[in-house]
């Protein structure tokens, strides 16, 4: 890869330093941007070579336009995401969202290159199924036919903030087990099967499904990356490096003051806990590669009240990406 290229395999002739520049006018640096930004540099059957190979990836959830957010700076169309980009997450789809028959035909192009999409879901029984084992493989197949197989997507992530205990956790494992017959390692079927999740390795359900689980994404907002090595250490006597996913968040809109994070610095010069994250390992090991939450929001808040921001060009993520993958 060429070391001039800001983000090789990005479509974006920019070098680092440039990408990293120190400007008062984000608006202006996103509008110099957006031509090169777009233009595609390497051919897509290049791009899904290079996510076969061993590298620290880059996820992203995407808020999706439906029953939890309107349309977004950039829409719902989430295939503007950089080419490199190795996982998408779709956050909040419901088949009811006015955009829902558009997602198959925006998956199909990020596929085109190598990109998987997974979406974001509950472990909830499907109405009518009974709390046991015929009742966990019914919901999983209900998931499987009316979400995952539907619209196509690559997998399923779970979304575990709290510490389950008694029939809950035997109602949310007994799923979760039931999916991993068709999605995670397990499976054989090449569709992921995630754990999204703010809390330890001590979590009891995690401590009954880690082997089934492609990956998880730590919730690590607002952390500095020095207390990332302390939450690995209860994850790593049940999964490898590789699939511990720490993420940080970009703004959110309506957050100030309780929900902003200042993960990404306004303004954007290379420096934040977005990318001490991607700086960082596991002692001894490597990291599975860092996720970032709003990703439609790519760009930092430009005051502590401000919610303007420029019109984005995945500026953030393209850096990491190439930090990660230089």
């Amino acid at each position: 890869m060429l070391s001039a290229i800001c983000i090789p395999l990005l479509g974006a002739i920019l070098t680092f330093n440039s990408c990293s520049r120190d400007s008062n006018d984000l608006r202006t640096l996103a509008s110099s941007q957006k031509t090169t930004a777009s233009t595609e540099l390497v051919p897509d059957s290049v791009l899904k070579q290079y996510k076969l190979t061993p590298h620290q990836i880059y996820a992203g959830f995407y808020r999706f336009q439906g029953p939890c957010y309107g349309p977004g700076l950039n829409g719902s169309n989430f295939t503007g995401v950089p080419d490199s980009m190795d996982i998408v997450i779709l956050f909040c789809f419901r088949s009811t969202s006015p955009v829902a028959d558009s997602v198959p035909g925006w998956i199909t192009r990020l596929h085109a290159k190598g990109t998987k999409v997974i979406v974001t879901g509950n472990l909830d029984l499907r109405p009518g199924a009974t709390n046991d084992s015929v009742g966990y493989a019914a919901t999983a197949k209900y998931i499987m036919d009316s979400i995952v197989n539907r619209y196509g997507f690559d997998g399923y992530d779970i979304d575990v903030e709290t510490n389950p205990t008694g029939s809950t956790l035997t109602r949310m494992v007994g799923v979760y087990k039931a999916l991993s017959k068709y999605m995670g390692p397990a499976s054989g079927t090449g569709k992921l099967l995630t754990f999204d999740t703010n809390q330890n390795g001590s979590n009891n359900m995690f401590k009954q499904v880690y082997n089934l689980v492609d990956y998880v994404w730590l919730q690590a907002y607002g952390r500095g990356a020095s207390t990332l090595q302390s939450t690995w250490n209860t994850f790593s006597p049940y999964i490898p490096a590789s699939k511990f996913v720490p993420g940080f968040s970009f703004y959110e809109e309506n957050g100030y003051p309780g929900n902003v994070w200042y993960d990404v610095r306004y303004p954007v010069n290379g420096t934040g806990r977005a990318y001490d994250y991607a700086n960082w390992q596991p002692g001894g090991a490597q990291k599975g590669g860092v996720f970032s939450y709003a990703i439609d929001r790519d760009a930092p808040l430009t005051s502590s009240t401000d919610n303007t921001l420029y019109v984005p060009t995945y500026l953030v993520s393209r850096q990491l990406i190439h930090l990660m993958n230089p």
